[in-house]
């Protein structure tokens, strides 16, 4: 079993409004843990040029149980649950000190070649580096590319992504995309404490690039979509509920 723990705090960019983690803050603190655990592997960010391969976020599936406060310290407990053909799923815990969750969340992960931007295959080499653990952290997977949005989504604002929104795989970081998400909720949704978040990433946003910000409300959860300005394809998909 591939268990790794990262001890983290909640800092100050981690709070929301209402001086609590946020979800991008816990989102920000299960990422991270990822790219340490995968380095402890020899396989994170300092490795993509050696390897020429990297691991690109498909979606999240968090919930959210507790808000800490500013500077309480926290464990992330994080493993890879399964790999199969290009993608792999990697869960993770939030815990307090007295070992209570936080967070759960799972997450699906797309392996790039880097000098094509393509999907690699998940070779033999690749997976005897991470040793699975099946057991889950939530119920249920991380969204999928088969996921749909809802049929009558309207136009809520749109958003030309900025070099502040770049990361190291040249596209809007995902963290982004729940901040931004939150500016297409309806007033009486924005601040609600919701306590589960979906994300999909369909393709990737990159500099220069516009995209509109479209919501719904639909069986019982907020949905956010970012679409192209023609209306022809879908960046990624966000269900808060």
């Amino acid at each position: 079993m591939n268990c790794y723990d990262y001890p983290e705090s909640v800092q100050y960019p981690d709070l929301g409004e209402d001086n609590r983690l946020s979800p991008a803050g816990a989102l920000r603190m299960m990422q991270e843990g990822s790219a340490r655990a995968s380095a402890a592997q020899g396989f994170g960010p300092e490795d993509t040029v050696r390897l020429g391969l990297a691991w690109a976020l498909v979606g999240w599936k968090l919930r959210l149980l507790r808000r800490p406060a500013w500077a309480e310290p926290l464990l992330v407990h994080t493993w890879p649950r399964a790999m199969d053909g290009h993608v792999s799923d990697r869960d993770f815990l939030l815990l307090d000190q007295a070992g209570e969750r936080v967070a759960a969340a799972t997450s699906r992960w797309l392996l790039i070649d880097t000098a094509t931007g393509h999907a690699a295959k998940i070779t033999d080499e690749v997976r005897a580096i991470y040793q699975l653990d099946e057991s889950r952290a939530v119920e249920g997977d991380a969204p999928s590319h088969l996921s749909r949005g809802p049929q009558d989504a309207r136009q809520v604002c749109s958003y030309t992504v900025l070099r502040r929104d770049i990361d190291t795989l040249h596209h809007m970081n995902n963290l982004h995309y729940l901040e931004l998400a939150r500016e297409a909720l309806p007033a009486e949704a924005a601040d609600l404490p919701f306590e589960n978040y979906e994300i999909l990433y369909k393709r990737q946003i990159k500099l220069g690039e516009t995209v509109d910000l479209c919501y719904a409300f639909e069986e019982g959860r907020h949905v956010v979509e970012f679409r192209n300005p023609d209306g022809r394809r879908v960046h990624a998909l966000l269900w808060f509920y």
